[in-house]
């Protein structure tokens, strides 16, 4: 199969090879040394969707004879063209079901992510120039200002703007980086009680206090770079969640009371739809729906079974030599 014997081509199998390479070191390191911390997870998790993107180019910089037919005869551990040009019970070489999974990820990546992100970047867009397209805006109440003010001075961050949005929906997030705004629909403001409106608005101070929306960004732009890969897919995924974990840790940590902020998530679980609609948009939605249901009772049973909200972690020469012990493994593998 000529088409992996090109760069794109190396490039691609071996990404693939890497973060699984990755995901199993770092899966054993997390079990080892028993890393229980969201944050410290967290950063092993940017591990696996990192590392893998840069290392092909820089080992070929580093040794431009990595890829030669003595490199991999003599110095390699593991040779993925050995074993993708092997025929599956005679019939089927490996490369093409490798293939076909490559492909299979990438409509999933395209219908799940890139265009419901393309779409929602745009609508964005329009909203966040004063939400004057589509949205009627009206300040918060002076009670919000002074109460998020005050949390943002323990934080040590500089108190966003609070705007109110005239939406049906339950909403709140936070938009824009440089300038952070809290945005909040008005329906959620005659849902939450007291308690529950300070752990919403705290959480999405520690979302400011970690600058989730650049990193995020930073990192679903490598991942959307990498479309094709099962291994980022899953882990971009879990890495969100751990960012959503650690929030919660550090609004517990700023409330007191890991049940209000339960609570709070309670009021956006999502109905799932029981229409029998087979179009490929219905069963995306419901599938998504359902995830994100999925993902919010595990983060509700987490608050309500009081367990350990410590946000700060240690551990960095761990993560170091986990770094110096993946990046050398996978040397040798091509």
């Amino acid at each position: 199969m000529h088409l992996f014997d090109t760069y794109i081509g190396m490039y691609v199998v071996q990404t693939v090879v890497h973060s699984s390479v990755t995901l199993l070191i770092v899966e054993a390191t997390l079990r080892i040394w028993q890393v229980e911390n969201s944050h410290e997870r967290f950063r092993y998790r940017l591990l696996i969707i990192i590392l893998p993107f840069f290392m092909f180019p820089v080992f070929q910089l580093a040794d431009p004879g990595r890829g030669s037919f003595y490199f991999v005869q003599d110095r390699a551990i593991f040779s993925s063209m050995r074993w993708l040009t092997i025929d599956l019970f005679g019939i089927l070489p490996i490369g093409f079901i490798f293939l076909f999974l490559l492909f299979a990820v990438s409509v999933v990546v395209l219908i799940q992510e890139i265009i419901p992100v393309t779409k929602d970047l745009f609508s964005k867009k329009n909203r966040n120039s004063g939400y004057k397209d589509g949205y009627d805006c009206c300040p918060a109440d002076p009670e919000l200002n002074a109460l998020v003010d005050k949390m943002s001075r323990t934080l040590k961050i500089e108190s966003p703007t609070i705007t109110v949005i005239d939406d049906e929906n339950p909403v709140i997030f936070t938009s824009g980086t440089k300038t952070p705004t809290i945005v909040i629909s008005q329906p959620l403001l005659h849902i939450l009680d007291a308690g529950q409106m300070k752990s919403a608005l705290a959480h999405e101070l520690a979302h400011i206090l970690r600058r989730s929306n650049f990193t995020t960004l930073a990192v679903f732009v490598i991942r959307i770079c990498m479309f094709y890969n099962p291994v980022s897919l899953l882990e971009f995924r879990r890495l969100v969640q751990d960012d959503e974990q650690i929030c919660d840790d550090i609004t517990v940590s700023l409330t007191g009371d890991p049940r209000a902020l339960a609570s709070t998530l309670k009021a956006f679980s999502l109905d799932v739809p029981r229409h029998h609609d087979r179009r490929v948009s219905a069963v995306r939605e419901t599938i998504e729906i359902s995830s994100h249901n999925l993902l919010l009772e595990e983060r509700i049973e987490r608050l309500e079974n009081n367990e350990s909200f410590e946000y700060h972690s240690s551990g960095w020469s761990r993560l170091a030599l986990t770094a110096a012990g993946i990046i050398l493994t996978n040397f040798f593998i091509v």
